[in-house]
């Protein structure tokens, strides 16, 4: 976790430098036309694994070189894929638990309200679930969202940066190689 958050750490940090250099404002642009920056984590780790180890390092290690997520996505531990090259769409179950999603979502928000010097709070409280267009469910919380499968956190991400064009989303995805390869499987669509 570490190494991945120093390497996305270096990554972001370049792409803004980068940005900004190549950022050369014309007469009828204004300067709020520049785009913001805004680091997302898409997270998911198998019940074997420790958030409370995990979780932890990533956002130390990402903080101490400046990035700090606005928001973090939780999805479930189930590759969507079932066979090599297939190029049938991924089956999603609507009654899928989410207990450890759920589960990594607190640990989040524990963090994040510990990090701001804050008591950690009962954040089952505070949450808002809604309804995906394609009827998934989707609980947001106030640093985090889970969601029932991976294609509607990816649609959520697609619809929140065409609502947000003044805004450069740098999304982190990692805690599982099988959510990284589903990710990228996904976004070649």
């Amino acid at each position: 976790m570490e190494a991945c958050a120093r390497w996305f750490s270096l990554c972001t940090r370049d792409d803004n430098h980068l940005s900004n250099l190549n950022y050369q404002p014309q007469q009828h642009m204004d300067e709020g036309s520049k785009k913001d920056t805004a680091q997302i984590l898409l997270f998911n780790c198998m019940s074997v694994r420790d958030p409370q180890l995990l979780l932890p390092r990533l956002m130390r290690t990402c903080a101490s070189h400046g990035v700090c997520f606005q928001k973090a996505l939780f999805v479930p531990n189930i590759s969507v894929y079932h066979k090599v090259g297939s190029q049938a769409l991924p089956t999603v179950d609507p009654q899928v638990d989410l207990s450890w999603q759920f589960g990594l979502q607190r640990a989040w928000e524990s963090l994040m309200q510990s990090d701001k010097g804050g008591e950690p709070s009962n954040t089952d409280q505070a949450c808002e679930e809604m309804k995906d267009d394609t009827g998934m469910s989707v609980t947001s919380f106030k640093n985090g969202s889970v969601f029932s499968s991976l294609p509607s956190a990816i649609k959520w991400l697609r619809d929140t940066a065409q609502k947000d064009r003044f805004v450069r989303f740098q999304v982190l995805v990692t805690g599982s190689l099988h959510l990284v390869g589903d990710v990228l499987r996904l976004i070649k669509k």
